[in-house]
């Protein structure tokens, strides 16, 4: 049998003898491209027109299939989830070469840039760098690739500082924390704009603080409030979400002043410009006087509400009021008049405009609440209230419910939803699956581990891999009579 003299070179790892070592073997190989969106402040070379050419002319040398397939986006180069969909593309077979501009557009860590070059080879997918006609897979130049990784490294450590220092100076002397502006602000000027009230949006904010500060509303019932209001998110355009109110309410840019590293030691606060205005006096000489956006009145009432349900007794109220079942401490008295069950109340609707009406509970009394603004129905009704005891429908819809029967629709929507389950992937088994492949890679690249074991080790961890990433839905038998059985409604099946 003929020798492999060609691939049994001094210093060339084993898990690189299955994979093209020279330009010259990319040609008609399969390839995917990578380029990164850039900002309009990026020149040529590094916007997304500039790297398509460098990428144009690598595949004019090399000979690489163009396969269509892309990788665009504008995650930062030590996002590694980005890459995902190539290293899918590899183990599929769709893709052998991965064609790169330069070598920050793939990863800027060095741990990852190595540990994801071993993961593509792992797949038989190779990574050409054009810039520097640099091939992943070839031994002789290893050590440009452990440099190139700590170079863009260092690149992007020092880009971090200049930016971190720019964004410090510009909290010093323009007062602008930096971020996404919040609700009701926004960043104005040129040629570098800052941080200030937006006049069309700024009194949005402060309805949620006024809402708030009258105790009646949670942070998701508040969200909800807002979304009827028509309040957005000035970051996503989307409604505002309950953490996203949790944060509006407690930043306090709303009350004048700006915070850098907000919670940690070396917090820093400095007045806001808008915290302070000029007014003229009647006898017509100027002053200044504190008027934030958000009062200091209005400001501590909120936080005072946001502290008195942090604490641990609100909490454990809450616990109780909000289980299907009164909770009772051993050694403790009778539980707390109208602690109750309220799982009717968030399935009711206003009958003259039909809202969802949501339920809240203060001092162990339940309540109904309609949404604002209130309709003309509900304000009639309830002689221009917002609420309503909830203890004066409980007993109406109680009633409905022990006299309904369950037909046979009712039977297959209650089996059908205890049967299986939508099959999730299991990230965690995905993340070890990956790591031993990679160290299973590396030990093969340095002679550790002979082909004959790496190959069907490897093979082995993908299968095992794909079925964690895309598991199979389990069948699962349901027996209605248990079903029914066990929910308590055997005595309503005809």
């Amino acid at each position: 049998m003929a020798r492999r003299s060609t691939r049994r070179r001094i210093g060339v790892p084993d898990a690189f003898r299955r994979l093209p070592m020279t330009e010259e073997e990319l040609a008609g190989l399969p390839s995917f491209r990578v380029i990164r969106v850039s900002t309009e402040a990026q020149d040529y070379r590094g916007g997304p027109e500039g790297q398509a050419h460098e990428l144009d002319l690598a595949e004019e040398r090399t000979g690489a299939k163009p396969t269509g397939l892309e990788l665009r986006d504008a995650s930062p180069g030590w996002d590694a989830g980005r890459l995902e969909p190539a290293l899918e593309w590899a183990a599929a077979g769709r893709v052998r070469v991965g064609l790169i501009p330069y070598f920050s557009r793939f990863m800027r860590d060095p741990l990852l840039a190595f540990s994801y070059r071993d993961a593509f080879h792992a797949r038989g997918c190779v990574l050409y760098f054009a810039d520097r006609r640099l091939l992943s897979s070839d031994p002789a130049r290893q050590g440009d690739f452990g440099e190139l990784a700590v170079k863009a490294h260092i690149d992007n450590l020092d880009r971090a500082r200049a930016i971190a220092s720019g964004m410090y100076a510009k909290f010093r002397t323009k007062s602008d924390p930096g971020g996404q502006p919040a609700l009701g602000f926004k960043r104005h000027g040129r040629p570098r704009p800052v941080l200030e009230p937006d006049p069309e949006h700024i009194a949005d904010a402060v309805t949620l603080f006024e809402l708030y500060a009258t105790g009646r509303h949670s942070d998701e019932s508040l969200a909800l409030e807002a979304a009827r209001f028509g309040f957005a998110s000035p970051a996503t355009g989307r409604p505002l979400s309950a953490k996203g109110i949790g944060e509006l309410l407690r930043n306090p840019v709303y009350n004048g002043w700006v915070v850098r590293f907000r919670g940690f030691a070396d917090e820093e606060r400095v007045e806001a410009p808008w915290r302070r205005r000029e007014v003229e006096r009647p006898d017509g000489t100027g002053a200044v006087e504190v008027c934030p956006p958000v009062s200091d009145d209005l400001w501590e009432r909120v936080q005072e509400v946001r502290r008195r349900r942090s604490s641990v007794g609100a909490a454990v109220a809450r616990a109780v009021t909000d289980t299907a079942t009164v909770v009772r401490v051993p050694g403790a008295g009778p539980a707390a008049k109208g602690v109750a069950d309220r799982a009717y109340v968030p399935n009711l609707v206003c009958a003259a405009c039909g809202d969802q009406l949501f339920g809240h509970t203060t001092a162990g009394a339940r309540r109904m609440y309609h949404p604002r603004p209130l309709c003309d129905g509900w304000r009639e009704a309830s002689h221009d209230g917002a609420s309503f005891h909830a203890d004066i429908y409980e007993w109406q819809i109680a009633a409905l419910l022990a006299t309904a029967r369950l037909d046979g629709a009712a039977k297959a929507r209650i089996v059908g939803a205890l049967g299986p389950a939508t099959p999730v992937p299991d990230a965690t088994a995905a993340r070890r699956i990956e790591r031993e492949l990679r160290e299973l890679a590396m030990q093969n690249a340095f002679g550790q581990l002979a082909d004959a074991t790496y190959l069907p080790r490897r093979d082995a961890l993908l299968a095992q891999l794909d079925a964690a990433r895309r598991p199979a839905a389990t069948r699962v038998h349901v027996d209605p009579e248990r079903a029914i059985a066990y929910l308590d409604v055997r005595r309503r099946w005809p």
